[in-house]
This record gives structure tokens, C-alpha cells and sequence, in this order.
């Protein structure tokens, strides 16, 4: 159950008083710091949009296109909005068309199923929990699909990939069997620094990619869906549909430009820092880190302890010690822990693992207090 939005204010205002976080990126305290953070940029001279028409949007559609090697690309306010927007298209507008897609997907199960409730699609879960799902699951299906949808990484299953040769066989079944490929990288970022390989290396492998810019690149809002231009000009239309052409973008424009500039270069370092972290976690009793090694940037820490008791124990080491590890603890696979989910940003630049590994032992420790 999501807390309520007084509880989900207070852990804000408690992270803000903090001095140090475990995951992201540093936290801005205020509009203000966040609003002259965006003025200090050099493409803040530039004019402001207007309905998605702007000198620095459209350079933002061509660097992205670019970076991922697909011919075209639209910058849209709201991930949800560009992935049902490219659902539609590769869909055709049939009813009830099947969207094969991961059971622990994004799309599944943080959207409210909107694919299929404002679409009309209809799902096709894949895969075990925690485990990407295969091109043998897909070859096993007796209905062909309309659209196979892949996220990138799992994010609900460890933030785990495809192994790069599972990626290519499920990309050659889909293009034998003329289905579109859809890329949800949300995390597409530091997916590429996972598998070590460009990103239009794996961008060449799918029809359609979705990227976000507030997750790994610290923005305020804001995707870009890339494709083949036909695709683009289409999906642009839906997205407009779907209430996502705002009059001006530019704060989520200034802030993407930022974060490609900033944090897009750290991402293979970020990797790295998760992999040493996980590391230096591993002994602790109480705790197993899954996956091992992580696969990206993130992964997940599992606890002893009830979740109750674990959000408590972090929240006074916030209190008590000034470092945020978070405020969300979920049930996990395991009996009788908890999982907290850890992402790598540039936060990290401000503790040390074994740092980490004293405050996760001070969570095991109270959360086991009766």
C-alpha cells in the first residue's frame, strides 16, 4: 500500500534534513534551488518552447536520435503517455490486439493497466518473478502478438537485464515473425553501462525505444520516444491525444540537457559503484543482495525484519545518524525479510561502503528489536 500524502511529506521533509543519501542523486531542497540550478544552464539563454516547438527540444529529439542511431524522436512530458501512445500505433488500433510483456513489468503494474483499459489491449504476462523472460516463452505462445514489449531492466525483478544474447534471439523471432519490438528503458541509460555496449547497439535491436530523463539523469520530468520517422509522426499525434503537449516544456527540457551532460557520462561508474557496494553488503548477517553481481547501477538488499519494522529503522537512522537509505520497505521473496531497493547517482559521492554496510546493520539490528 502507498503511504498517504501526509506520511509520504514528512519522510520528505526528513529526507531533506539529512546530509547524506544512500540512492539517486543528490535531492534538491527546494523550487528555488531547483529552478536556479535550470537558469544557470547555458541553454537557458535560448527562447521557450511553444507546443513542443523549440530550438532546444527539437536539439534534444536529434541528439537522443542520435545517441540511440534511430532516424527520428519526440520529447513528451510523461512516460505513460509516450508508451500507451507507442502501444497504439504498433497496435493498429485493434481491439483486444495482445501486447506481450513481463508479468512484473512497469507497464503492468505501475500504470494500473492502463495499456489495456484506455487502449483496449489486452496483456500477455511472460517470465517468472525476478527472471526476464525468454524468446522460448516466446515461441511457446499459440496466439501471435501484436507488439512485444521489453523493459530494460527489469526494475520490480532486481533491476536485472536480458543476457545480450537472449536480447538478440528475442529481436530476430520478432523480426522472422514481423512483430514490433518495443525498448522500455526507462533505465535505458544504465542498462548501456550494464551490458558495456552502446547505445544504439541496443536500440538496433528493437523498432521503438522509450528513454526517460528524471530517473538515472536526475531531471524534473520528461522521456523521448524514438523510432522510425513514420512511427515518430504517428506517435505524435497519440501523444497529444493523451494529453501530453504541454503549451511549454522547457523547465523538463533544461533539465534533461543538464543530466545528459552531467550524469550520463557517470553511468558506467555508477555501475561500478554498485558492484563494490554489493560487495562490501555481502557479509553482513541478515542481508542477501540480489542480483549478485547487480546487472546495472541498481539492485536490491534483502533484510530480516517485517517491512513495518525496517522503514522504521531507517527512518531513525535518518533521525538519528543524517543519512537517508529511503523510506519504501516491501515484502520479499523471502520469508521473513524485507526488500529496500538501492540505486547508484552521484549521491554516492558524498559516503563510503563501509559507511553503508554500518548504517544497513544498524536497520538489521533494530528492526529485529522487540
Amino acid at each position: 500500500m502507498p503511504p498517504t500524502p501526509s506520511t509520504t511529506l514528512a519522510d520528505l521533509a526528513l529526507r531533506d534534513r539529512c546530509n547524506a543519501w544512500l540512492s539517486g542523486h543528490r535531492p534538491r531542497r527546494s523550487m528555488k534551488q531547483a529552478l536556479l540550478e535550470l537558469a544557470q544552464a547555458p541553454e537557458a539563454e535560448g527562447g521557450l518552447d511553444l507546443y513542443g516547438e523549440g530550438e532546444l527540444v527539437q536539439g534534444l529529439e536529434r541528439e537522443v536520435a542520435d545517441l540511440l542511431g534511430l532516424p527520428a524522436a519526440v520529447f513528451v512530458h510523461k512516460g505513460m503517455a509516450a508508451q500507451l501512445a507507442a502501444m497504439r500505433v504498433w497496435a493498429g488500433g485493434q481491439p483486444g490486439a495482445a501486447v506481450a510483456l513481463h508479468r512484473q513489468s512497469h507497464i503492468e503494474l505501475d500504470e494500473s493497466q492502463a495499456y489495456e483499459l484506455v487502449l483496449g489491449l489486452r496483456g500477455v504476462r511472460l517470465g517468472a518473478n525476478d527472471r526476464p523472460f525468454t524468446v522460448t516463452e516466446l515461441e511457446a505462445l499459440v496466439e501471435k502478438p501484436a507488439l512485444v514489449m521489453v523493459e530494460l531492466p527489469l526494475r520490480r525483478g532486481g533491476f536485472r537485464l536480458p543476457p545480450w544474447a537472449e536480447l538478440q534471439a528475442i529481436s530476430a523471432w520478432c523480426r522472422r515473425e514481423r512483430v514490433p519490438l518495443h525498448f522500455d528503458g526507462a533505465r535505458l541509460w544504465e542498462s548501456a553501462a550494464g551490458y558495456g555496449r552502446e547505445l544504439r547497439d541496443i536500440a538496433a535491436l528493437a523498432d521503438s525505444v522509450y528513454v526517460s530523463f528524471y530517473k538515472g539523469l536526475g531531471g524534473l520530468a520528461g522521456c523521448m520516444l524514438a523510432g522510425p520517422a513514420p512511427f515518430i509522426e504517428q506517435a505524435s499525434l497519440w501523444t497529444s491525444r493523451l494529453a501530453s503537449n504541454l503549451y511549454t516544456a522547457f523547465p523538463y527540457a533544461l533539465s534533461a540537457a543538464i543530466g545528459l551532460r552531467t550524469q550520463w557520462p557517470r553511468m558506467a561508474g555508477y555501475h561500478q559503484r554498485a558492484r563494490q557496494l554489493a560487495v562490501a553488503l555481502a557479509p553482513l548477517d541478515g542481508l542477501r543482495v540480489a542480483p549478485t553481481p547487480p546487472e546495472t547501477n541498481s539492485f536490491q538488499v534483502h533484510l530480516q525484519g517485517e517491512p513495518a519494522r525496517v522503514r522504521a529503522a531507517m527512518l531513525r537512522v535518518a533521525r538519528e545518524h543524517g543519512f537517508w537509505m529511503g523510506s519504501r520497505a516491501v515484502e520479499s521473496i523471502w520469508p521473513g525479510h524485507s526488500m529496500v531497493e538501492v540505486v547508484i547517482g552521484d549521491a554516492s559521492d558524498d559516503w563510503t561502503h563501509e559507511q553503508v554496510a554500518e548504517h544497513f546493520r544498524r536497520v538489521i539490528d533494530w528492526a529485529g528489536e522487540r
